[in-house]
């Protein structure tokens, strides 16, 4: 570090502390959340979402349309070259533009107050890009980096064609959803449940990665799961798990899995001497992989059925860490919860008129219980990549699935491998 910018950087953290120490108050205390164990499914409080962010409000997304048309018209919009990490404290010719462009998007108030010199990243401007992070879906570290120049570069013409296509996606939505369901929004990688309008719930989801997608798709939750076992899917036992196996011989039981002989009731399990890769999956001695119920169960210890068949459901997961990253595209397709959980109980209140502590008792152990529904809950599966959130700020999300490639493409009659920039 230089001694030229150490009396800058010193000065953004004492400016930081105080806005910290203001924005908690006199009277508020900070409460410490203690770590919740992943297998005790009893109802308890989670901690509050992060403070509402910043930036410009829309009526709706045919208001954002117009905002990006000004925009386009203004001709004040130019893409960011390249450049160093930037960040608060530092002085930087870049910041200039930077502050320019959250302006003209509308995360910078235009009442906002800064420093001089204009070349400084001061705390203004790192609250503007905070929340311009957190709106396009990067990682919101207050950083003017590669990710940062990429989505500030995306031309407003560009956002103009992302937007109209999600109005009539979110027109689809609205022609056919119910006063209350359940929404699934794969670029945003989050599962919200709606009743009459109103968010009830709101968490993290993990969907299916590029090479196994999944699908856009509108069905209904009909069975919650309690302890669930997994009948292992043909393309998965032999793309993850059966190479493997045959590579170490021990592999099925360390991960808790067994070999069953088809579909039988009661279940027959095949004996390690007796498993056969010509018999699995095929053939009149059919041979599938099965896990039953335990605390550690792949499918973890709750299952939303749906009425589908497209072999996609909901669960639990036990690998809680991959809800920590910004972007969760971890699974073969289905869906995975931060909070299965607080669903179950929403569920089961809502459609069977039972209190969260009847399904305590449930967990006591592994055995499997099926709650079926009495008035199953609608289940919508989106794709949206540019929507308002309940204060009506604009959101973009990355292409993951490229989506709105083909789609754009196809309007306009083009070969859809021409790459576009991913939000």
């Amino acid at each position: 570090m230089s001694f030229e910018r150490f009396p800058l950087l010193l000065f953004g953290l004492l400016f930081f502390s105080l806005w910290a120490a203001a924005d908690l108050g006199e009277e508020r205390s900070l409460a410490f959340v203690e770590p919740i164990n992943q297998y005790v499914y009893q109802v308890a409080p989670y901690p509050p979402i992060e403070k509402p962010i910043q930036g410009k409000q829309f009526s709706g997304l045919q208001d954002a349309v117009r905002f990006y048309e000004k925009i386009d018209r203004s001709g004040h919009w130019e893409p960011l070259s390249g450049g160093p990490l930037i960040g608060l404290g530092d002085v930087h010719e870049q910041v200039v533009q930077l502050r320019n462009l959250l302006h003209l998007f509308g995360d910078i108030k235009e009442e906002a107050s800064f420093f001089e010199p204009l070349e400084l990243f001061d705390l203004e401007l790192h609250e503007a890009l905070l929340a311009f992070q957190q709106r396009h879906g990067a990682k919101v570290d207050g950083i003017l980096g590669p990710q940062v120049r990429r989505l500030l570069s995306v031309p407003p013409r560009q956002r103009i064609e992302q937007l109209l296509l999600n109005i009539n996606r979110q027109q689809e939505l609205q022609a056919i959803a119910g006063e209350r369901y359940l929404q699934v929004n794969v670029p945003e990688y989050r599962l919200r449940l709606y009743d009459q309008g109103a968010v009830q719930l709101d968490m993290k989801a993990i969907i299916g990665r590029r090479s196994r997608q999944t699908p856009i798709f509108s069905s209904k939750v009909k069975t919650v799961v309690v302890n669930p076992s997994w009948s292992v899917p043909k393309g998965i036992a032999f793309r993850d798990i059966l190479p493997k196996w045959e590579q170490d011989k021990t592999y099925l039981s360390k991960q808790n899995l067994q070999v069953l002989s088809g579909w039988e009731t009661p279940r027959v399990i095949v004996p390690e001497d007796q498993i056969d890769l010509e018999k699995m999956y095929r053939g009149g001695e059919y041979q599938r992989l099965w896990e039953p119920p335990s605390m550690k169960n792949t499918l973890g210890r709750i299952k939303f059925q749906l009425d589908s068949n497209n072999s996609i459901f909901l669960h639990d997961t036990k690998n809680r860490s991959l809800f920590e990253p910004d972007r969760r595209a971890f699974s073969s397709g289905c869906i995975r919860l931060e909070k299965p959980r607080m669903l179950a109980d929403a569920l089961v209140q809502y459609s069977n008129r039972w209190t969260p502590e009847e399904l305590d008792p449930l967990f006591d152990d592994v055995t499997t219980h099926n709650i079926r529904l009495e008035n199953p809950v609608e289940l919508h599966v989106t794709y949206w990549t540019a929507w308002l959130d309940e204060n009506n700020l604009l959101h973009f999300a990355e292409d993951l699935y490229r989506h709105d490639l083909i789609a754009l493409a196809q309007q306009n009659n083009e070969n859809p491998s021409v790459e576009l920039p991913l939000n």
